[in-house]
């Protein structure tokens, strides 16, 4: 073929082609997946986090694919002896894999992590004693970030122990103290009143406060609010239910006692 009056080789145009169409199945493959891992489908969070964490895989898996059969391609267009090359390659990939042991393990205890559906990208988890929220998984590594902004990431190999929180609920419980001189009656209807105040917060899938005397402590009356949500709302949660506990008794001039010593002195 010739362009502006110069030849252009026949394995040049081939290769071009080639290159071509493995951009066009990538994307048609990228784009089945997606519609069979379907991740806007009516599904629980965890179960999207799941897909989301699978689609990213599977795209990575048939991009590698796609890389190796156009290589291959490309080589043979050129007049390489592929066969020679993929046979050399089998008898290498023993090698490669007495000397990459590891990095087998984490492919192998990564694909275990999806069949079992131990955890998926945005789920809160405790691994090896680091807890944090899982921001990127592959094949070979899991990077969580923790609720104070710390970034561990761990070889998949090395994960011994997962405790997932983010497959249900937590419940907070929060204690309140009242003074002894303040009526029982008005003490709930003023945590009532915090209660409803609270519902307002989206953070809370639910709260209540939790009916009688939790205890009768040295220096104060214990009650107690019980509150559903995600774990990696807790510290938020527990200071807004404290600043509207703090707030509303203030408006109902209920003092938030706090231990005290009676000294008798002796006839």
């Amino acid at each position: 073929m010739e362009i502006l009056g110069k030849k252009i080789p026949s394995e040049v145009i081939q290769s071009l082609i080639v290159i071509l169409i493995a951009f066009i199945l990538y994307f048609i493959i990228k784009a089945i997946i997606k519609r069979i891992v379907n991740i806007e489908s009516e599904k629980t969070k965890h179960e999207k986090n799941r897909r989301k964490t699978v689609l990213v895989l599977f795209k990575n898996i048939s991009k590698y694919v796609i890389i190796v059969i156009t290589s291959i391609c490309l080589l043979a267009i050129w007049h390489v002896n592929t066969t020679a090359l993929i046979t050399s390659i089998g008898a290498l990939s023993v090698v490669i894999g007495l000397v990459f042991q590891d990095l087998l393990k984490d492919l192998l205890v990564g694909i275990s992590i999806i069949l079992e559906d131990t955890f998926s990208l945005g789920d809160y988890v405790e691994i090896n004693g680091f807890k944090g929220e899982v921001i990127n998984f592959n094949f070979k590594s899991t990077r969580l970030r923790s609720l104070t902004k710390e970034v561990r990431i761990i070889s998949n190999r090395n994960i011994s122990e997962v405790t997932n929180y983010s497959l249900n609920k937590i419940m907070l419980l929060i204690n309140v103290n009242a003074p002894y001189e303040e009526e029982y009656e008005k003490v709930e209807s003023v945590l009532k009143t915090v209660v409803k105040e609270l519902q307002k917060n989206d953070m809370f899938d639910e709260i209540v406060l939790v009916p009688g005397i939790e205890e009768l402590a040295s220096s104060s009356v214990v009650y107690r609010i019980s509150a559903i949500l995600n774990i990696k709302d807790q510290l938020n949660a527990k200071r807004e239910i404290l600043k509207v506990i703090k707030v509303t008794f203030d408006k109902n001039k209920i003092s938030i006692p706090y231990t005290q010593i009676e000294v008798h002195n002796a006839k």
